[in-house]
C-alpha cells in the first residue's frame, strides 16, 4: 500500500466501499472530515497500514493510502486537496 513516502507526517485515506465517499481515518474510525484525521508519523506507518488492511479485508473501505502533508500539517498534493474540499474553482463552460 506505501508507495514512496517522503514527508514526515500523513493521513490515511480510502474510499467507503458502499458510498465511495472520501475516508479519512480518525480517533473514532473512518469519517469524512479531514480535520478529524490523525496526523500519522512516518515511523508510525507500517501500524496503520495493519489497520487499513483489516478494514480493506472487512469490506469497509477500498483503495487506502497514505497522503502527504505540509510543514503547516495541512494536505500538500492538489490531487488529495481535491479529493478532500472537491473543485475550489469555477469551471469555464466549454
Amino acid at each position: 500500500m506505501a508507495k514512496k513516502l517522503k514527508g514526515d507526517f500523513f493521513f490515511l485515506t480510502a474510499n467507503d466501499l458502499q458510498t465511495g465517499a472520501v475516508l479519512f481515518f480518525t480517533k473514532k474510525g473512518w469519517l469524512c472530515e479531514s480535520s478529524d484525521a490523525i496526523k500519522i508519523p512516518r515511523e508510525r506507518i507500517e501500524h496503520y497500514e495493519k489497520i487499513a488492511r483489516k478494514y480493506e479485508d472487512d469490506c469497509r473501505i477500498i483503495s487506502p493510502f497514505f497522503v502527504e502533508l505540509d510543514e503547516s500539517g495541512g494536505i500538500k498534493s492538489l490531487r488529495d486537496k481535491i479529493r478532500n474540499k472537491g473543485i475550489t474553482f469555477k469551471l469555464k463552460n466549454v
